[in-house]
């Protein structure tokens, strides 16, 4: 199995420590590039050769400090745009009773209305078939995290890890709010991602991830 790699901004060091990784857990580096950044950093894409199961535990790098941009190479992640709302629809709808939840007649709108606003995300296939979201919204120098959902059929990738950290990329705070009957252990995932909980005023979780330095 050969993946790419690729690392949007990290230290050289770090850089090294990946690589070391890679080869501990049984890979091989097959190719490697980076280019230099103003201001210091690199973007580094690795395309690394190895048995399944290796290439799983590669993607647990994401825990690596600046490595957390790092993505599956047959996954692409992007800005949610008009015109994906329907794609979206159909994973939200694959993925709801897991919240749990519904499509309601009002749910295309509300996810055209995180569309919107510039702030969710989308992950796509190699044919370009939306298999991952994270929408959205701004208030108050903080994102709100609406909904999160990966389809089933492209699961064990890390995407939501991947979704969550593009968010993280802006710099500013990032809340959401988990239900007490919700089915896909989202609370223990989260704290992974680095949020903790927060008092709230409802019967679930609310959780918030800080940026370092705040």
């Amino acid at each position: 199995m050969r993946v790419m790699l690729r690392a949007a901004k990290i230290a050289l060091e770090s850089l090294e420590t990946a690589k070391a990784a890679i080869e501990g857990l049984g890979g091989t580096i097959v190719y490697q590039r980076q280019d230099s950044l103003t201001g210091g950093g690199v973007i580094a894409h690795l395309v690394v050769e190895g048995e399944r199961a290796a290439i799983v535990g590669m993607l647990e790098l994401t825990e690596v400090g600046p490595v957390a941009t790092m993505a599956i190479g047959n996954m692409a992640y992007r800005v949610a745009a008009p015109g994906d709302e329907v794609g979206i629809l159909l994973v939200f709808a694959e993925v709801a009773p897991e919240v749990p939840t519904r499509v309601y007649p009002e749910t295309l709108g509300r996810i055209e209305g995180s569309v919107a606003t510039g702030l969710s995300w989308v992950a796509v296939d190699a044919d370009d078939q939306i298999v991952g979201y994270a929408l959205a919204y701004g208030h108050d120098s903080t994102i709100y995290l609406d909904y999160l959902g990966v389809s089933k059929t492209a699961r064990n990738q890390h995407i939501s890890r991947v979704l969550v950290s593009k968010l993280k990329e802006s710099g500013m705070p990032i809340e959401t709010n988990v239900r007490p009957d919700n089915k896909s252990s989202k609370a223990e995932r989260f704290a992974c991602f680095g949020f903790v909980e927060i008092p709230n005023h409802f019967d679930g979780k609310k959780l918030r991830w800080e940026p370092e330095g705040r």
